[in-house]
Protein backbone atom coordinates (compact mmCIF):
# COMPACT_ATOMS: atom_id res chain seq x y z
CA UNK A 1 0.00 0.00 0.00
CA UNK A 2 2.75 2.17 1.27
CA UNK A 3 4.47 1.47 -2.22
CA UNK A 4 1.24 2.55 -4.03
CA UNK A 5 0.78 5.31 -2.56
CA UNK A 6 4.16 6.64 -3.13
CA UNK A 7 3.98 5.71 -6.84
CA UNK A 8 0.83 7.85 -6.95
CA UNK A 9 2.79 11.06 -5.09
CA UNK A 10 5.72 10.78 -7.71
CA UNK A 11 3.06 10.64 -10.89
CA UNK A 12 1.17 13.71 -9.78
CA UNK A 13 4.37 15.34 -8.94
CA UNK A 14 5.06 15.00 -12.40
CA UNK A 15 2.04 16.27 -13.53
CA UNK A 16 2.09 19.14 -11.66
CA UNK A 17 5.39 19.87 -13.33
CA UNK A 18 4.54 19.41 -17.14
CA UNK A 19 1.16 21.50 -16.08
CA UNK A 20 3.74 24.28 -15.29
CA UNK A 21 5.88 23.83 -18.02
CA UNK A 22 2.81 23.73 -20.32
CA UNK A 23 1.80 27.11 -19.10
CA UNK A 24 5.14 28.87 -19.23
CA UNK A 25 5.02 27.11 -23.14
CA UNK A 26 1.23 29.40 -23.31
CA UNK A 27 2.70 32.66 -21.99
CA UNK A 28 5.58 32.45 -24.27
CA UNK A 29 3.65 31.72 -27.44
CA UNK A 30 1.72 34.99 -27.70
CA UNK A 31 0.69 36.40 -30.61
CA UNK A 32 3.31 38.42 -32.66
CA UNK A 33 1.77 42.01 -33.65
CA UNK A 34 3.28 45.04 -34.46
CA UNK A 35 3.37 48.51 -31.90
CA UNK A 36 1.76 50.54 -34.51
CA UNK A 37 -0.90 49.90 -37.06
CA UNK A 38 -1.57 53.56 -38.04
CA UNK A 39 1.38 56.14 -37.55
CA UNK A 40 0.98 59.94 -38.13
CA UNK A 41 4.26 61.91 -38.21
CA UNK A 42 4.83 65.45 -39.69
CA UNK A 43 7.87 66.17 -42.67
CA UNK A 44 11.30 65.51 -40.48
CA UNK A 45 9.85 63.44 -37.86
CA UNK A 46 10.94 60.01 -36.85
CA UNK A 47 9.66 57.06 -34.80
CA UNK A 48 10.36 53.73 -34.43
CA UNK A 49 8.21 50.41 -34.19
CA UNK A 50 8.65 47.05 -33.47
CA UNK A 51 7.49 43.90 -33.98
CA UNK A 52 6.33 42.53 -30.43
CA UNK A 53 6.26 38.77 -28.64
CA UNK A 54 9.03 37.46 -31.21
CA UNK A 55 11.84 35.23 -29.79
CA UNK A 56 15.50 36.89 -29.65
CA UNK A 57 15.92 34.70 -33.28
CA UNK A 58 13.15 36.35 -34.56
CA UNK A 59 13.81 39.64 -34.23
CA UNK A 60 17.61 39.02 -35.71
CA UNK A 61 15.61 38.10 -38.88
CA UNK A 62 12.99 40.78 -39.04
CA UNK A 63 13.00 42.74 -42.31
CA UNK A 64 11.56 46.06 -42.71
CA UNK A 65 10.37 47.98 -46.14
CA UNK A 66 8.21 50.95 -47.30
CA UNK A 67 5.75 51.06 -50.22
CA UNK A 68 6.65 54.69 -50.98
CA UNK A 69 10.18 55.59 -49.45
CA UNK A 70 9.84 59.40 -50.90
CA UNK A 71 7.28 59.77 -48.28
CA UNK A 72 8.25 57.47 -45.44
CA UNK A 73 11.36 55.53 -45.43
CA UNK A 74 12.66 53.10 -42.67
CA UNK A 75 15.90 51.23 -41.70
CA UNK A 76 16.99 47.89 -40.07
CA UNK A 77 15.63 48.66 -36.46
CA UNK A 78 12.16 49.81 -37.89
CA UNK A 79 12.59 53.63 -37.31
CA UNK A 80 10.20 55.55 -39.90
CA UNK A 81 11.60 58.74 -40.82
CA UNK A 82 8.66 60.83 -42.81
CA UNK A 83 10.19 62.78 -45.96
CA UNK A 84 7.03 64.52 -47.65
CA UNK A 85 3.43 64.93 -47.28
CA UNK A 86 1.63 61.81 -48.41
CA UNK A 87 1.00 58.11 -46.77
CA UNK A 88 3.07 54.95 -47.23
CA UNK A 89 2.80 51.43 -45.72
CA UNK A 90 5.88 49.84 -43.65
CA UNK A 91 6.11 46.06 -43.20
CA UNK A 92 8.11 43.81 -41.08
CA UNK A 93 8.04 40.52 -43.01
CA UNK A 94 9.54 37.64 -40.07
CA UNK A 95 9.53 34.58 -42.16
CA UNK A 96 6.39 34.22 -44.04
CA UNK A 97 4.14 36.31 -41.86
CA UNK A 98 3.47 40.37 -42.40
CA UNK A 99 2.92 42.57 -40.08
CA UNK A 100 1.90 46.38 -41.55
CA UNK A 101 1.29 50.02 -40.14
CA UNK A 102 -0.05 52.83 -42.19
CA UNK A 103 2.07 55.92 -41.84
CA UNK A 104 0.20 59.64 -42.98
CA UNK A 105 2.98 62.17 -43.10
CA UNK A 106 1.42 65.63 -42.82
CA UNK A 107 3.36 68.80 -44.04
CA UNK A 108 5.91 70.53 -41.44
CA UNK A 109 4.19 73.51 -39.45
CA UNK A 110 6.11 76.66 -40.35
CA UNK A 111 7.92 78.10 -37.74
CA UNK A 112 6.46 81.15 -36.44
CA UNK A 113 8.93 84.15 -35.55
CA UNK A 114 7.61 85.74 -32.88
CA UNK A 115 6.87 89.58 -33.56
CA UNK A 116 9.79 92.29 -32.45
CA UNK A 117 9.10 94.23 -29.65
CA UNK A 118 8.29 97.67 -30.63
CA UNK A 119 11.13 100.31 -30.68
CA UNK A 120 11.45 103.31 -28.44
CA UNK A 121 11.25 106.71 -28.68
CA UNK A 122 14.81 106.70 -27.92
CA UNK A 123 15.55 103.92 -30.93
CA UNK A 124 13.56 105.87 -32.85
CA UNK A 125 15.51 108.81 -32.72
CA UNK A 126 18.71 107.31 -32.98
CA UNK A 127 17.90 105.67 -36.01
CA UNK A 128 16.84 108.53 -37.96
CA UNK A 129 20.20 110.61 -36.91
CA UNK A 130 22.30 107.88 -38.16
CA UNK A 131 20.43 107.33 -41.77
CA UNK A 132 20.23 111.38 -42.16
CA UNK A 133 23.71 111.88 -41.32
CA UNK A 134 24.28 108.79 -43.75
CA UNK A 135 22.39 110.63 -46.44
CA UNK A 136 23.90 113.93 -45.88
CA UNK A 137 27.16 112.29 -46.38
CA UNK A 138 26.00 110.50 -49.56
CA UNK A 139 24.38 113.93 -50.93
CA UNK A 140 27.91 115.97 -50.12
CA UNK A 141 30.71 112.71 -51.78
CA UNK A 142 28.00 113.38 -54.66
CA UNK A 143 28.83 117.66 -54.95
CA UNK A 144 25.88 118.76 -52.94
CA UNK A 145 27.15 122.05 -51.36
CA UNK A 146 25.45 121.83 -48.13
CA UNK A 147 26.07 120.95 -44.65
CA UNK A 148 27.44 117.73 -43.07
CA UNK A 149 25.62 118.85 -39.90
CA UNK A 150 22.43 117.31 -39.16
CA UNK A 151 21.32 119.93 -36.59
CA UNK A 152 21.48 122.90 -38.90
CA UNK A 153 17.78 124.08 -38.99
CA UNK A 154 18.39 125.81 -42.46
CA UNK A 155 18.25 122.18 -43.22
CA UNK A 156 16.59 120.17 -41.08
CA UNK A 157 14.25 120.11 -38.31
CA UNK A 158 13.32 117.60 -35.21
CA UNK A 159 10.14 117.02 -33.57
CA UNK A 160 10.13 116.75 -29.56
CA UNK A 161 10.70 113.27 -29.79
CA UNK A 162 13.47 113.41 -31.56
CA UNK A 163 12.54 112.44 -34.97
CA UNK A 164 12.90 113.97 -38.22
CA UNK A 165 10.47 116.61 -39.04
CA UNK A 166 11.65 118.42 -41.93
CA UNK A 167 13.97 117.98 -44.95
CA UNK A 168 14.57 121.72 -46.51
CA UNK A 169 17.35 121.71 -48.87
CA UNK A 170 15.72 123.74 -51.47
CA UNK A 171 15.72 127.51 -53.37
CA UNK A 172 12.05 127.96 -53.62
CA UNK A 173 13.30 131.21 -56.16
CA UNK A 174 14.65 128.28 -58.45
CA UNK A 175 17.86 130.32 -58.59
CA UNK A 176 20.43 128.16 -56.36
CA UNK A 177 20.98 124.53 -57.11
CA UNK A 178 22.36 122.79 -53.60
CA UNK A 179 23.74 119.65 -56.31
CA UNK A 180 21.24 116.87 -54.28
CA UNK A 181 21.04 114.61 -57.30
CA UNK A 182 19.69 110.79 -58.18
CA UNK A 183 17.25 109.02 -56.81
CA UNK A 184 16.64 109.57 -53.24
CA UNK A 185 14.88 107.24 -50.71
CA UNK A 186 13.54 109.24 -47.66
CA UNK A 187 10.75 105.70 -46.61
CA UNK A 188 13.60 105.03 -43.57
CA UNK A 189 11.84 108.72 -41.94
CA UNK A 190 8.74 107.29 -40.68
CA UNK A 191 7.78 110.79 -38.86
CA UNK A 192 8.61 113.20 -41.51
CA UNK A 193 6.07 115.85 -42.40
CA UNK A 194 7.87 117.86 -44.98
CA UNK A 195 10.55 117.05 -47.84
CA UNK A 196 11.46 120.23 -49.84
CA UNK A 197 14.21 119.07 -52.85
CA UNK A 198 12.67 122.03 -55.03
CA UNK A 199 15.27 123.56 -57.73
CA UNK A 200 17.55 120.36 -57.33
CA UNK A 201 17.63 119.33 -60.94
CA UNK A 202 19.71 116.38 -60.75
CA UNK A 203 17.24 115.04 -58.51
CA UNK A 204 15.33 112.28 -60.64
CA UNK A 205 12.87 110.24 -58.33
CA UNK A 206 11.67 110.62 -55.08
CA UNK A 207 10.35 107.81 -52.84
CA UNK A 208 8.38 108.70 -50.32
CA UNK A 209 6.20 105.25 -49.98
CA UNK A 210 4.69 104.45 -46.65
CA UNK A 211 5.35 107.99 -45.20
CA UNK A 212 1.94 108.50 -43.53
CA UNK A 213 2.57 111.33 -41.64
CA UNK A 214 4.12 113.23 -44.89
CA UNK A 215 2.56 116.37 -45.62
CA UNK A 216 4.14 118.92 -47.59
CA UNK A 217 6.21 117.33 -50.75
CA UNK A 218 8.17 119.95 -53.09
CA UNK A 219 10.37 118.65 -56.01
CA UNK A 220 9.52 121.61 -58.55
CA UNK A 221 12.51 122.50 -60.69
CA UNK A 222 13.43 119.11 -60.53
CA UNK A 223 14.16 115.77 -62.84
CA UNK A 224 10.81 114.33 -61.64
CA UNK A 225 8.59 113.49 -64.01
CA UNK A 226 6.19 111.17 -62.18
CA UNK A 227 5.33 111.89 -58.20
CA UNK A 228 3.64 108.81 -56.34
CA UNK A 229 1.37 109.69 -53.14
CA UNK A 230 -0.91 106.91 -53.24
CA UNK A 231 0.42 105.68 -49.66
CA UNK A 232 1.00 109.04 -48.08
CA UNK A 233 -2.90 109.43 -46.65
CA UNK A 234 -2.19 112.79 -45.06
CA UNK A 235 -0.92 114.09 -47.85
CA UNK A 236 -1.94 118.02 -47.88
CA UNK A 237 -0.04 119.94 -50.50
CA UNK A 238 2.40 118.93 -53.58
CA UNK A 239 4.80 121.51 -55.59
CA UNK A 240 6.28 119.79 -58.70
CA UNK A 241 6.82 120.31 -62.57
CA UNK A 242 4.34 121.07 -64.93
CA UNK A 243 4.77 118.23 -67.02
CA UNK A 244 4.72 115.71 -64.14
CA UNK A 245 2.60 112.66 -63.23
CA UNK A 246 0.95 113.02 -59.97
CA UNK A 247 -0.09 109.98 -58.74
CA UNK A 248 -2.25 108.57 -55.97
CA UNK A 249 -3.14 112.18 -54.98
CA UNK A 250 -6.28 113.39 -53.20
CA UNK A 251 -8.80 115.75 -54.09
CA UNK A 252 -8.21 117.51 -50.82
CA UNK A 253 -4.66 117.46 -52.09
CA UNK A 254 -3.20 121.23 -53.40
CA UNK A 255 -1.12 120.67 -56.31
CA UNK A 256 1.09 123.49 -57.58
CA UNK A 257 2.88 123.38 -61.12
CA UNK A 258 5.71 125.33 -61.88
Amino acid sequence: MKKLMKQLAIVLTIALILAGVAGNGAVAAKKAKISKSKLTLKVGQSKKISVKNLTKKQKKKVKWSSSNKKVASVNKSGKVTAKKKGSAKITAKVGKKKYACKVTVTAKSPNKTPAPAPKTKEQLAKEDRDNLTAMVKKWVAGGAKISTDIDDRRYYLWDDDGRLNTIRVCDLEGAEDYGVKGKIDVTCFTALERLELDSNRGVTEVNVKGITTLKYLGVGYTSVKTVDVSTNPNMESIYCNKDAKVVGAKSTVKIIRW
